[in-house]
């Protein structure tokens, strides 16, 4: 972070410091309101946690010190994780935080630029998501799924997305690489690819209206928080290949388009991972074919038609003609999944 930023932090501290009590009753005000406690045992549990990621916030980013902050987010993950509270329940307890200080950092000297506060704690929220993250893939490496469905969780428009983006993916995989682990892999790490939909504000993610220009901004930023996660827990244990470094290349760049006009870095054509132009296919016919809150859902042809017209420009030929040559397979998954309850 910038010396300005880390000044803008070290205010919002001090007003932490200030309204303590205030913010940690409106946070459990909150959490009742939506009914997130399974007993007060666990209650107690998340009273801990939110004690002290708001005494670390005041203490720790009180004098600047963001590496003593992030050692007691791992600290809290553990603690939550070991007592056995699962980690989509504490995102959800975590993105309530910040409806627990709203009110209180717009009625004080800091309401005028609430914007730019704003912006400076989202950072702070997205590397404790990668660090939490990181802590419970440590502590439970056999969750990898379970974890993906935060994204889905939050968005809860997106149905059984990740279930048949998942399976699109894999098929296309075994299509064009039969041999050796690749389908394997995509089938592991696929439902990684929005898993930084947990880094983006409810306000913004949960909107059923168009987004605003600076809004869809803000939802782009999904790619970078979700490489992040995945690149703290690949830099932790060294991975130079296997399922977490293609989940890297999907998450980043499975919204980078073949004629470089995509996101987040404008990629073109073949630099662009191999994987992630599979999963571009994926993600994009789910996208068409499934019914939203501001928009229904298109015809299986018109999916293949628009899919057909996009290659060379949104995607890798290559791709498009293995999916050409097995589309029906997409159209019986859609329909497999459309009413079936998922099963994890």
């Amino acid at each position: 972070m910038t010396s300005r930023e880390i000044a803008t932090i070290r205010r919002i501290a001090l007003l932490f410091r200030e309204h303590k009590d205030a913010i940690l009753r409106n946070w459990i005000a909150i959490m009742h309101r939506e009914g997130l406690f399974q007993d007060n045992r666990e209650l107690e549990y998340f009273r801990h946690g939110f004690e002290k990621l708001l005494n670390d916030f005041i203490t720790h980013l009180g004098q600047g010190d963001l590496e003593a902050y992030y050692r007691g987010n791992r600290e809290i993950a553990c603690q939550i994780s070991y007592n056995d509270i699962s980690y989509e329940h504490f995102i959800e307890a975590f993105h309530l935080f910040e409806d627990s200080y709203m009110d209180i950092l717009s009625a004080t000297g800091e309401g005028k630029d609430v914007c730019g506060c704003l912006s400076v704690i989202d950072r702070l929220h997205h590397k404790t998501i990668a660090i939490v993250a990181q802590a419970f893939f440590e502590i439970h490496d056999n969750t990898v799924f379970a974890l993906t469905k935060l994204a889905a969780i939050r968005d809860y428009g997106t149905g059984y997305h990740l279930e048949r983006t998942r399976e699109y993916a894999t098929l296309l995989a075994k299509e064009m690489h039969p041999e050796g682990d690749f389908a394997r892999l995509m089938y592991r790490v696929g439902p990684l690819h929005d898993i930084g939909k947990t880094g983006i504000r409810d306000a913004i993610l949960l909107k059923e209206g168009a987004l605003t220009p600076e809004e869809f901004e803000t939802v782009k930023l999904h790619t970078v928080i979700g490489a992040e996660a995945i690149e703290q827990i690949i830099g932790t244990h060294k991975l130079s290949r296997g399922y977490l470094k293609m989940a890297w290349e999907i998450a980043f760049y499975h919204h980078e388009k073949y004629d470089g006009s995509g996101y987040p870095t404008g990629l073109q054509g073949e630099a662009i991972p191999l994987a992630a132009r599979i999963f571009a296919v994926a993600d994009v016919y789910d996208v068409i074919t499934t019914a939203r809150p501001y928009k229904t859902g298109a015809s299986h042809a018109e999916a293949v038609a628009r899919i057909e017209a996009g290659a060379g420009s949104h995607f890798c030929p290559a791709v498009v003609a293995a999916f050409l040559r097995i589309h029906e397979e997409f159209d019986a998954i859609r329909l497999r999944h459309q009413d079936q309850v998922a099963v994890f």
